[in-house]
C-alpha cells in the first residue's frame, strides 16, 4: 500500500486521537492487567506516541488504517513486556531500591511506557541514538534518559545494571557492531547478578534465495529507521552458532547463554546472557497468544464482518477469540483452515487457527467500537484489534496469504 505524506499526516492525527480515546485506553488496560478487579484506567498509563515514532509510522504506511496500526503497536508492546517479565521474574523475583534496569535502543518508549507502571521510573534508564527519543522517554515516563552513540567505545553510563533489555537492535547490526555492542553492554552489566537479553532474526527467517555468510550472519542495508546510516543499521540474520561464538568472545567465555526461539512478537529469538545458573528456570517460557484480524468491516447496512486467525506457539490453535462490540462480549470459535499460518510458523497444527464472525448490529448503531482478543488457558491476552470498522463492501478477490505476516510484524 502506497501512502503519500498528506494521507500519512491524516492517519497520524487519527491515531493520536484514538490513543487518547477512553474506550481504547480501557481496552489496553484490560489486556495489560487481565486479572485486575477494576476497569479504572490509572492516570499513569500514558498512551501518547511521539510523532516521529518509526514503529507506529511503519504500521500506518503498511496498513493505511490508524486503528489497526495503533492496535498492532500496543499488542507488540504487551507481548514484549510479557516476554521480558518472565525472564526478569526468574532472576529478580523481588526488586529492591538498588535494582537498575536499562532499556537499550529503547526508541520512543514502546516498552518503557508499560514497564514504568511495574518498576519505579527512577530505577529505569532508557538509551537511544535518537536525541528526541531520549527526551521523550524522560519527559513522558519519568525515567532517566541517556543518549547512545554510533561508536560503542564512546558509550558510557557510569553505572552497572542488574537487567539490560535490548529488543530489535542486534537484529539490525552488521557483524563488527554486533560484537562491539555485545562487549560494551556486557561491560555495563553487574557481573554477579546481572542479565543481558538481546533479540535477533534467526537464519530460519531468511527470505528465499538468501544464505548466511561463512561466519553465520547476513547483513543488508535498509530498515524502518531511514535516518540511520546503512553501514550502522540495516537488517541482519544470524545463526545460533554465530551468536554463541560472539557471546563467548564478548564475555571471555564466562557467561551462560540460553536461546528462546521466537520469544519476541513470535518472530525474533531472544538470547539470555548471564553468569547466573537460573537459566534452567526459563524452560517453561511462554510466548503467549497471537493472531490477526484480516478483515474488519460493516459490509451491509447493519452486518459486522470479521475474519482472522488466533493461535499460540506454546499451545497450538486457540479454541476461540473474544469479541466485544460496544462492550458486549461474544465468543467466536476457531478451527477454520488457514494453511498460510501453518506455513509461516512451520507448524502444521496452526493451520486450523482461522475464524470468521458475522453479527447483525442494532439498527440504530452507526459506529460500533470493536475489540478482538485472543486469550490462552493461562489467561494471557493478545490485543488483535481495537477500533471502529469502516463501512465498505467485501472484496471478492482478497488473498489472506499475501503479505499478512509482514503486515502483522510491522517492526
Amino acid at each position: 500500500m502506497t501512502i503519500n505524506d498528506a494521507e500519512l499526516s491524516g492517519l497520524r492525527a487519527e491515531a493520536d486521537r484514538f490513543c487518547q480515546n477512553p474506550i481504547f485506553r480501557r481496552s489496553l488496560w484490560r489486556h495489560l492487567s487481565p486479572k485486575s478487579s477494576t476497569s479504572d484506567v490509572p492516570a499513569a498509563l500514558d498512551t501518547t506516541i511521539h510523532p516521529d515514532d518509526q514503529m507506529l509510522g511503519h504500521s500506518l504506511r503498511h496498513h493505511g488504517d490508524a486503528h489497526v496500526a495503533v492496535s498492532q503497536y500496543f499488542n507488540v508492546a504487551l507481548q514484549q513486556l510479557r516476554a521480558m517479565r518472565q525472564i526478569l521474574d526468574v532472576f529478580h523475583p523481588t526488586l529492591d531500591q538498588r535494582f537498575r534496569f536499562l532499556d537499550f535502543a529503547c526508541g520512543y518508549g514502546r516498552l518503557i511506557r508499560l514497564l514504568s507502571l511495574l518498576i519505579p521510573p527512577g530505577q529505569i534508564t532508557g538509551s537511544d541514538i535518537q536525541p528526541d527519543a531520549v527526551r521523550f522517554v524522560e519527559d513522558r515516563f519519568g525515567v532517566r534518559g541517556v543518549a547512545s552513540d554510533l561508536d560503542p567505545a564512546r558509550f558510557s553510563l557510569g553505572d552497572r545494571f542488574d537487567f539490560i533489555w535490548v529488543a530489535s537492535l542486534f537484529s539490525h547490526l552488521p557483524e563488527n557492531l554486533f560484537l562491539a555492542w555485545l562487549e560494551r553492554l556486557w561491560a555495563l552489566l553487574d557481573h554477579t547478578n546481572g542479565v543481558l537479553c538481546i533479540s535477533v532474526h534467526d537464519a530460519s527467517l531468511l527470505p528465499a534465495g538468501l544464505t548466511l555468510t561463512d561466519t553465520g550472519i547476513l547483513y543488508g542495508e535498509g530498515s524502518e529507521i531511514s535516518t540511520l546510516t546503512p553501514t550502522h543499521y540495516g537488517t541482519a540474520y544470524v545463526s545460533e552458532s554465530f551468536v554463541r561464538a560472539a557471546v563467548a568472545q564478548a564475555t571471555d567465555g564466562n557467561a551462560a547463554c540460553l536461546r528462546i526461539p521466537k520469544a519476541l512478537a513470535h518472530e525474533q529469538d531472544v538470547y539470555v546472557i548471564t553468569r547466573r545458573p537460573e537459566v534452567a528456570g526459563l524452560a517453561d517460557f511462554r510466548r503467549g497468544p497471537w493472531g490477526w484480524v484480516d478483515e474488519r468491516a460493516i459490509v451491509s447496512p447493519n452486518e459486522l464482518y470479521l475474519r482472522g486467525w488466533a493461535a499460540s506457539l506454546d499451545d497450538g490453535p486457540l479454541d476461540q477469540v473474544q469479541i466485544r462490540i460496544d462492550g458486549r462480549l461474544h465468543h467466536c470459535e476457531t478451527g477454520q483452515h488457514r494453511p498460510d499460518v501453518g506455513d509461516a510458523f512451520g507448524n502444521p497444527a496452526l493451520s486450523l487457527s482461522g475464524w470468521e464472525f458475522r453479527y447483525t448490529l442494532p439498527a440504530a448503531t452507526q459506529k460500533p467500537y470493536v475489540e478482538v482478543s485472543a486469550q490462552s488457558a493461562d489467561g494471557e491476552c493478545a490485543l488483535l484489534y481495537a477500533g471502529y470498522p469502516a463501512r465498505k463492501p467485501r472484496t471478492a478477490n482478497y488473498n489472506p496469504a499475501r503479505g499478512w505476516l509482514q503486515r502483522l510484524l510491522g517492526q
